[in-house]
């Protein structure tokens, strides 16, 4: 264990489940794409509802070729739209979202009182679908 890895134990304690923790602390998928053709991103919620996420996608024809995401909210919100982000590529469009708020909920362990922050990330994902034109 690294001084690192002792200060997130110490930190957040046993409130993540150990899938949670790993998508938390390495955010993989997280950042943004430029702004440009073949960029489609969509986005939900507030900031001042506890949870925000935007989710830009890069096409390749008919397929997602690279996903990225931008989020505020808790360590289970940003796990889970890595997660789904990570789980984007060389999807269409009819097939976006991979699964539902409550698949990610059992696999993440998500507390219920926080199952609100996963709709909003179905929300930014409809948004995808929505503004993806064929």
């Amino acid at each position: 264990m690294t001084a690192g890895d002792a200060a997130r134990d110490v930190t957040l304690g046993d409130s993540l489940s150990a899938l949670t923790r790993e998508a938390f602390f390495t955010l993989a998928h997280a950042g943004r794409l430029p702004e440009d053709a073949g960029v489609v991103s969509g986005e939900a919620g507030r900031e001042a509802t506890g949870a925000r996420v935007r989710f830009q996608l890069r096409l390749a024809g008919p397929v997602v070729a690279e996903a990225r995401f931008q989020a505020y909210g808790c360590p289970h919100t940003l796990a889970v739209a890595n997660w789904v982000a990570g789980e984007l590529v060389g999807r269409r469009r009819a097939s976006l979202v991979p699964g539902t708020p409550a698949d990610w909920a059992r696999q993440f362990q998500v507390p219920a009182p926080k199952l609100g922050r996963l709709l909003v990330i179905e929300d930014a994902l409809r948004a995808c679908v929505a503004n993806w034109t064929e």
